[in-house]
């Protein structure tokens, strides 16, 4: 190759395999790895594979005709919001029951905190990691995406598996399909800001998204929550999972013979963007396994999750923001405010569960950010990225053709003598 020739490419880019396609990482931006394929048995994930309890249904179709053609606002909405709030009252009946005690929070510098700035002692069942901010500084409340808390010990009236704490978590496959591994562990966990404390806290920290990837992870993971309502209000979309990436999210949707096209990305975002001037605030509620079969009555994937990955009377979470609810383990941002920025990236088809067997399915990417100049450096980046691909492309093309042209030569030598035609013989 000649050193005219030759491609510059950014150190910072990266060739990439996803199970569809080829792509080029930039900065910030990471997808799948080519590790995950479609196939006749499916992905299970790690977990899943690991625990003793059913598989979901492979083989199957599940999506028939649940989704017909696009609707706006469709009526199921309204009918699982009616749902939503009688188990609602039903966890808050519940509430009534526990006592609230006097905790105290060590920081993780080693400062105790038992009391708010008022002189009200801290309680479990009521005090939330924002009001424990609080008594630092407002600044410090609002800035923060998500709270680390190690507990030193429960309340005890305080039940994990009453809480929804226990068995598997929902996207723990996609998950670790993607590179990314759930922090959690017996007594620390990643906890929503608004979500009341139920036990002595040995530590607790407060993480930003500029400066820790678990907070990204809470970030993205809630933007995918708001690109999945998005979905539901705009087409009716029947959703199954909607992951975090290590740079990003995705939904998949089931619909029908359907498919996202480029020109839906500009209404998603207009949606979430409208989404994100509501500051919805985003809930967490317990429900009982046959709770969720109700709650999600209308959505054939949301109960096969529940019938294979929840026990016999066993209880799981979901989170709602808007009319979207969703199971899922979380944790989440306060509210979808916090998003300032979004944009829809690509779509492409997938199946459920990774299996070719089961139901095609829709996967719309995106990404987002707490700051429109953190999006729009974002997108000046996957310029740069376009640009050296192409570049690398038209230099790979260039040698491929030199190569092949210098590669044939033309040779009388083997040709007969009484033919016309030239003979070549390729020496590369």
């Amino acid at each position: 190759m000649k050193p005219e020739e030759k491609a510059i490419i950014p150190s910072s880019l990266k060739c990439n395999a996803t199970s569809k396609f080829a792509v080029m990482d930039a900065p910030g931006v990471s997808q799948p790895s080519s590790s995950v394929k479609a196939n006749k048995e499916g992905l299970q994930g790690r977990r899943a594979k690991a625990s003793s309890g059913p598989k979901m249904d492979a083989g199957l179709k599940l999506g028939g005709d649940s989704f017909v053609k696009r609707t706006k606002d469709p009526d199921w909405l309204k009918q699982r919001m009616d749902v939503y709030q009688k188990i609602q009252q039903r966890r808050a009946e519940e509430l009534t029951k526990k006592t609230p005690v006097s905790i105290t929070v060590t920081l993780p510098d080693g400062k105790l905190i038992s009391e708010d700035k008022q002189g009200n002692s801290l309680q479990a069942w009521k005090t939330s990691p924002y009001d424990v901010a609080v008594t630092i500084s407002q600044g410090l409340a609002d800035a923060a995406t998500v709270a680390r808390v190690t507990y030193e010990s429960y309340c005890d009236d305080y039940s994990p598996a009453e809480d929804g704490m226990e068995g598997e978590d929902m996207l723990s496959d996609a998950m670790a399909d993607a590179g990314l591994e759930k922090s959690d562990s017996d007594k620390t966990f990643l906890w929503d800001m608004t979500r009341p404390l139920v036990g002595q806290v040995a530590k607790l920290e407060f993480l930003k998204f500029e400066t820790d990837q678990d907070a990204k992870t809470v970030f993205w993971h809630s933007s995918a929550h708001m690109m999945g309502e998005a979905l539901e209000h705009l087409y009716g979309c029947k959703l199954t999972i909607g992951p975090p990436l290590a740079g990003g999210f995705y939904y998949d949707s089931y619909m029908g013979t359907d498919a996202f096209r480029e020109e839906d990305y500009k209404p998603v975002e207009e949606e979430v963007n409208k989404i994100v001037k509501q500051k919805q605030q985003f809930e967490r509620m317990v429900i009982t396994k046959e709770e969720g079969l109700e709650l999600f009555a209308d959505n054939p994937f949301k109960q096969s999750i529940l019938k294979t990955k929840v026990p016999d009377n066993g209880r799981t979470t979901v989170y709602r923001c808007g009319d979207l609810i969703d199971l899922c383990r979380g944790p989440h941002v306060v509210h979808t405010g916090k998003i300032k920025a979004f944009a829809a990236t690509r779509h492409s088809a997938t199946n459920w569960l990774g299996n070719t067997d089961n139901d095609t399915l829709q996967r719309m990417y995106g990404i987002s950010f707490p700051d429109k100049k953190m999006l729009k450096v974002w997108q000046e980046n996957q310029e740069k990225v376009g640009d050296g691909f192409i570049l690398f492309v038209a230099t790979l093309a260039m040698r491929i053709q030199r190569n092949l042209i210098h590669g044939l030569h033309y040779d009388r030598k083997h040709s007969s003598a009484d033919s016309s035609e030239p003979c070549f013989r390729n020496t590369g």
